[in-house]
């Protein structure tokens, strides 16, 4: 992955417009003489819920007091956008969730806080992979401690549904469409699907990395290649796209995600497209893999690991308050709430050196399928969930999938003609 190439445009006029404001506004007497550690976050799902719950108690028992600051909706946008209008008002929090890119916008502007000294100290960079540590530590400087290593890339199916319908898993897009059909005409809702952009661009990926392959997607997405994205693949990709899409729930416009996996878990529907996040509603559903559901990549991936992160990204404040970022850094880092955190949020945990015996047999699926792409390369970043790709890259390619989802009068050749043209190439 061209990864230097991603930040070119990546810091935003509001960052650049806002952080000489917010640099002299911080100085609060009221940070100064306190003892508490305000988290800005958008787990609120039962499973996110629980998730978090572990960093809290975690961050208490050693003293401090939690300020929990969660904004819940649209996909994170909502966060994403009380966390700006913070940072622009000099009050940003003392740590928030973030995804890979809006680290790299907030330590390229100089807003985030130097835990250097800590990675140092706790070895990070030897517990992480190189793909992900590049995220948190930019030119040197440590800003942002990661709390897992997501994969988007997961299929979860309502075990006794699927046996209804022959058991078997599909392994490709050809069996996927086939079982789906069957699904539909026996008036089972096939895919389970919410209608965020988010949520149709991570379907659309799947599609795209199981029909057209690994190094397609790195050649068209990471690295924006004119020839690749207008290739006579990608319209083979909005082809196969356009019949998944049919297969979908009907009633899927603005629906949660989280309440699409219910209606897996209910067996409304069969089967749903979802990042390992899933794992955790099925788990605090008290549903069993292997038994009541079942966990695979999406079809044609083998072990391919389509990774993303939330990270604690750490705002700079007065010194009086850095003792205790570090300490909620090292409490994140820490083996202990790495793995209890992710057993309750159904995720693995980013550090490689976590036991994995207490983790279900989903998320040892998702451990073994790391380690295989670690190795042979297939470890790649999501673009949906801004690791990949700066905003001015992504939000051009999610513009051309939301048309397509919600057109059904717009053909495969028109999309991909959108693409080189929303990316000026």
């Amino acid at each position: 992955m061209k990864f230097e190439n991603n930040n070119k445009s990546s810091v935003k006029p509001w960052v650049l417009a806002t952080f000489s404001i917010a640099a002299s506004a911080i100085s609060f007497s009221s940070w100064a003489a306190s003892n508490s550690v305000e988290v800005m976050h958008q787990w609120t799902s039962p499973s996110e819920s629980a998730a978090m719950k572990v960093l809290r108690d975690a961050v208490e028992t050693n003293g401090l007091v939690w300020q929990d600051a969660a904004v819940s909706g649209d996909g994170g946008k909502n966060m994403t956008q009380t966390l700006q209008s913070r940072f622009a008002a000099g009050n940003p929090p003392l740590a928030s969730q973030a995804q890979a890119q809006f680290v790299l916008e907030y330590t390229e502007a100089g807003a985030l806080a130097d835990l250097t000294a800590q990675d140092k100290a706790g070895g990070w960079n030897k517990l992480i992979s190189p793909e992900l540590y590049k995220y948190m530590n930019s030119n040197g400087k440590t800003v942002a401690v990661p709390l897992n290593q997501r994969r988007e890339n997961m299929l979860w199916i309502n075990k006794k549904v699927l046996d209804q319908y022959g058991g078997k898993v599909p392994t490709n897009w050809d069996e996927f469409l086939v079982l789906g059909a069957k699904m539909k005409a026996g008036g089972i809702i096939p895919l389970a699907m919410g209608g965020d952009d988010w949520q149709e661009a991570e379907v659309w990926t799947n599609v795209l990395i199981g029909q057209a392959g690994v190094d397609f997607y790195k050649k068209a997405i990471i690295e924006t290649d004119k020839a690749a994205l207008s290739s006579p693949e990608m319209v083979k990709v909005f082809e196969t796209y356009r019949k998944v899409l049919q297969l979908s729930d009907p009633n899927r416009a603005g629906l949660d995600w989280a309440i699409a996996t219910g209606k897996v878990i209910r067996g409304e529907a069969a089967m749903q497209f979802q990042g390992d996040w899933a794992n955790g509603e099925f788990a605090a559903a008290g549903l069993k893999p292997g038994v009541d559901y079942l966990c695979t990549a999406a079809p044609g991936h083998g072990h391919t690991y389509v990774f993303l992160t939330d990270f604690l990204a750490f705002f700079k404040h007065e010194d009086d308050v850095q003792k205790n970022q570090a300490t909620l850094a090292n409490l994140a880092m820490s083996k202990e709430v790495q793995e209890n955190l992710n057993l309750k949020g159904g995720s693995i945990p980013a550090r490689l050196d976590v036991p994995r015996d207490k983790f279900n047999e989903c998320s040892k699926q998702a451990f073994a399928d790391r380690d295989e792409s670690i190795k042979d390369g297939s470890l790649i970043p999501s673009f949906v969930e801004n690791t990949a790709l700066s905003r001015d890259l992504r939000g051009p390619i999610i513009d051309v999938i939301t048309h397509f989802a919600n057109d059904p009068k717009m053909t495969a050749e028109q999309a991909v003609k959108k693409l080189a043209e929303g990316l000026d190439l």
